[in-house]
């Protein structure tokens, strides 16, 4: 017998497996067609209605059901998101999104070091901005703010947004979930409060773990000029 609580997992799982497999898609066609990427390029920052060049490349790889311009947005979004990206960024991009999807069961893929890892424990945009902090690519009250004003705006207003915030977070390392980000633009008008809470938690939970990994490093570093003053010492008293 299915209960509620076994058909709400099911779906989330389902759900998240057409994110991947489109992300998926995407980076394949990309890879494929240098004027396939430039089309979805030309849609960056762009309402649904004026991407125009779009349309031929992802009318097959939306999944059926999201038929009204609202349901299609997010997909165009970050479709022309990775576009703008460059190859070797796409290329890293594609080893980390597998064309494999999660199993419906368990929606997992493999983590660091081959360990199962699940949907919610990879990163979203928060974490990625965190990250980015981090690696001293945004300064630390810049991200909180933009972070801050995300949460209070629409949908298109988070979309018109994005390209530029994505553009400073790229780089060194900073790890952007494609299909994590899909999945939550796709729910940001039914569970706006929600996603962006996470993506706070998110955010200040990884820059307290590097804040508190620092601080132990400093705690751990010998005091300036130890090393002499022992050797010192240790001189005095053969001398005596």
């Amino acid at each position: 017998m299915t209960t509620p609580e076994t058909a709400m997992r099911r779906g989330s799982s389902e759900r998240h497996q057409r994110a991947q497999e489109f992300v998926s898609q995407v980076l394949e066609v990309c890879a494929g067609s240098k004027r396939t990427q430039a089309d979805l390029r030309s849609g960056l920052g762009l309402p649904y209605d004026r991407c125009h060049r779009m349309h031929r490349h992802l009318m097959r790889l939306v999944p059926e059901g999201n038929r009204h311009p609202e349901g299609r947005q997010p997909y165009y979004v970050v479709a022309a998101l990775i576009a703008a990206r460059s190859r070797r960024a796409r290329e890293e991009d594609a080893e980390r999104n597998p064309a494999a999807s999660p199993a419906p069961e368990d929606d997992q893929r493999p983590g660091a070091g081959g360990a199962p890892q699940s949907w919610w424990q990879r990163p979203n945009l928060g974490a990625s901005l965190a990250e980015a902090v981090n690696q001293q690519l945004v300064a630390a009250g810049s991200a909180e703010s933009e972070l801050h004003l995300l949460a209070r705006i629409g949908s298109q207003s988070l979309h018109s947004r994005l390209p530029a915030l994505i553009g400073q977070i790229t780089g060194r390392g900073v790890v952007l979930d494609w299909a994590v980000l899909l999945d939550d633009l796709a729910g940001w008008d039914y569970n706006q409060d929600r996603i962006a809470t996470r993506w706070l938690e998110s955010y200040f939970r990884v820059r307290d773990f590097a804040e508190r990994a620092a601080d132990r490093r400093h705690s751990d570093a010998p005091a300036a000029g130890g090393h002499t003053n022992d050797s010192n010492d240790a001189t005095s008293e053969e001398k005596q």
